[in-house]
Parts: C-alpha cells; sequence; structure tokens
C-alpha cells in the first residue's frame, strides 16, 4: 500500500509537470523531492529486502525481481515523465531528490542508472525508452550487493543472537546442573545425617538398655545375696535356737532324772522307816513318772512347732535352689537331732525313774507282806 502511494505521488506530479510550461527549473519543485527520496529510499530498502529472501532461498528471485521490475519501471518512467524526457531535468531533479536528507546510498546509482538509460531525445526518452535493461543491471549490481550486506549483517546479528541464546542455554543449563548438584548434596548430606542420627539414637538405645539390664541383672545379684544372707542368718537363728531348746530340754532332762533320782532315794529311805511313807513314796514316784511324760508331751509339741517353722519358711524362700534346699536340709536335720538327743535323755529318764518306781514298788510289796505275817 505504502508504494502504491509512492507511484501515486510520483505521477501526480509528472502529469502536472506535463501541463506547465517545459524548461521552467522551478517547476521541478512541484514534484516535492523530499517526498520522492524518503518513497524511494523506501522502495529500493523493499527490493534490498525481497533479494536477501532470494539469497537466503526463502523467496524466488523470478517473484522477486518481476515485483521488483513492476515497481522500477514505475518510479523511473514516472520520473522521466515528469521531467518531460530531458535528461539535464532529470539528473537535475534526481540531484535533488537524492541530496535530501531522507535518501539513502542507492539513490545516487539509481539515479545514474536512468542517466545512462536514457538518450538525447526528449521525446523518445518519454514514449519509447526501454528501462528494463536499466532494471535488471540495478537489480543484478546495487541491489544484490546491498542484499548481500544486510545478509551479512543480518547473518552476524542471527549468528550473534545464536551464540547468546547458546550461551544463556549453557549458563542456564550449567545453573541447573549446579542446582541439581547442590540439590543431590545436600539432599545426600541430610539422608546420611538422618543415617547418623538413626545409628546414634540406635546405640544410645542399645547401651540405655544394656546398662538397664546389667543393672537389674547387679540389683538381681545384689537382692540374691541379701536374700542368701538373710537365709544363712535365719539358718543360723534356727540352729542357735534348735542348740538353745535341746540344752535346755537337756537341762530339763537331767534336772528331772535328778529329781526323781532323789526322790526316788528320799523316798526308800522314808519307806523303810514306815508304811505310811512308802505309801507316800509310791505317791511321789507316780508324781514324778507323770511329770517326767508330760516334760516328754512338752518336748514332742516343741518338735512338731519347730518342724512346722522349718516347713513355712522353706516354702517362703525362693532366692535360690542352693538356699533352698539348706533351708530345707538344716532343719530337719536339726530337729531330727534334737529330737533324737530329748528321746534319748528323756528315754534313760523314763528307764532310771521306773526302775526306782518298780524298786519302790516291790519293796512296798514285801513290806506289805511282812505286816502281813
Amino acid at each position: 500500500m505504502k508504494y502504491a502511494v509512492l507511484l501515486l505521488c510520483l505521477v501526480a506530479p509528472a502529469v502536472a509537470i506535463r501541463g506547465s510550461i517545459r524548461g521552467s527549473a522551478g517547476l521541478l519543485t512541484d514534484m516535492r523531492p523530499e517526498v520522492v527520496s524518503k518513497l524511494l529510499g523506501e522502495v529500493t530498502h523493499k527490493w534490498v529486502v525481497d533479494f536477501v529472501g532470494v539469497l537466503r532461498n526463502t523467496t524466488a528471485e523470478s517473484q522477486a525481481y518481476g515485483d521488483m521490475e513492476k515497481s522500477c519501471l514505475k518510479v523511473s518512467k514516472s520520473i522521466i515523465a515528469g521531467s518531460d524526457g530531458d535528461e539535464d531535468r532529470v539528473a537535475e531533479y534526481m540531484k535533488e531528490v537524492c541530496e535530501n536528507p531522507t535518501s539513502n546510498t542507492m539513490c545516487a546509482e539509481f539515479a545514474s542508472g536512468m542517466d545512462a538509460a536514457m538518450i538525447g531525445d526528449a521525446n523518445f526518452n518519454r514514449e519509447k525508452l526501454n528501462l528494463n535493461k536499466f532494471c535488471k543491471s540495478f537489480w543484478t549490481g546495487k541491489v544484490e550487493s546491498a542484499a548481500q550486506e544486510m545478509k551479512a549483517k543480518l547473518d552476524a546479528e542471527e549468528k550473534a543472537l545464536a551464540e547468546k541464546k547458546a550461551q544463556e542455554e549453557k549458563d542456564a543449563a550449567e545453573k541447573k546442573a549446579a542446582e541439581e548438584k547442590a540439590a543431590a548434596e545436600k539432599k545426600e548430606a541430610d539422608e546420611k545425617a538422618a543415617a547418623e542420627k538413626k545409628a546414634a539414637d540406635e546405640k544410645a538405645a542399645a547401651e540405655k538398655k544394656a546398662a538397664d539390664e546389667a543393672k537389674a541383672a547387679e540389683e538381681a545379684k545384689k537382692k540374691q545375696e541379701e536374700d542368701k544372707a538373710a537365709a544363712e542368718a535365719k539358718r543360723d537363728q534356727e540352729v542357735q535356737a534348735a542348740a538353745a531348746m535341746r540344752e535346755a530340754a537337756s537341762n530339763k532332762t537331767m534336772t528331772l532324772t535328778a529329781a526323781i533320782t532323789k526322790t526316788a532315794q528320799d523316798q526308800e529311805v522314808k519307806y523303810n522307816e514306815t508304811e505310811e511313807s512308802v505309801s507316800k513314796l509310791l505317791v511321789h514316784a507316780k508324781q514324778a513318772i507323770a511329770l517326767a511324760a508330760k516334760k516328754e508331751a512338752e518336748a514332742a509339741e516343741l518338735e512338731k512347732k519347730q518342724k512346722e517353722a522349718a516347713a513355712a519358711a522353706a516354702s517362703n524362700s525362693t532366692n535360690s535352689e542352693n538356699v533352698t534346699k539348706q533351708n530345707d536340709t538344716v532343719p530337719a536335720a536339726v530337729e531330727t537331732m534334737v529330737a533324737m538327743n530329748l528321746s534319748k535323755e528323756e528315754a534313760a529318764a523314763k528307764a532310771a525313774g521306773d526302775a526306782v518306781a518298780d524298786k519302790i514298788a516291790t519293796k512296798a510289796v514285801e513290806g506289805n507282806k511282812t505286816v502281813s505275817k
């Protein structure tokens, strides 16, 4: 659309010029060189861009050149027609156009090409001049060289952009790799710390368990020793008590035997004196025998209580098998020994009493027989 406007702007002044007086240089300013300069710069830039597409194989050259030739012919013919085919006027006009600040380096090349294509006949230039060769030459010359420069510049820029992008991607990849490595190292460190903490906790728990078990074993051992000591102390007390009871029983038996013996002797002496004394002696003998029987019963009762106490002590002791066996065996042995000693002493006392009683009874019978005679 822009280039269509350019052509209209070029055609309109050309028509106005043809309707003006020839040879008047002042009429050239009606073609507004500043506008033509700007639009000519834009259209030549498009030709260069299209040729870059040809060089990059993104545009067919035939199509690109066809478009360029059409616009080239319209622009050049409009300028020549506006100058009424006058070669000098065209040159003067193009000089003004190309000196405009909006023009580019291709403006002078375009003007030079048109001047070379024109001949001295203004009518021929205006009606029959063939500008196709000029447009083709301008395409393969200035346009192509400018396109190559633009392509090189674009290639360099694109390469720089590609390198920048590649560097950015590389930096991003390296940053990502570094972050992933740091994350992996952190994860590994966290896992290692967790494993070490777990191992330390397990070790501490094991050590605590071992210490608790050792403490429990020590307390159990201490309790066992205390129970054993208590059992031994109790056994010693029982042995001492048994020995004391045995000694007391022995003393009582000896005292009883002595008392019976003395009583029997006293009664025997008295019996020889009177019958009444004999009768009393018999009574005292029976009393002594009864007393001996009572002591024997008391000794038996004492022996029973000792056995019961020993049995209770044996059932309550749970410290160890050895202590239990000692508690079961020692009191029984002591009781057997005490019972044996008591039985011997009591039996001896009883036998001595019976012998005395029998002797007194025999004498009493014999005394009764003598009294009867």
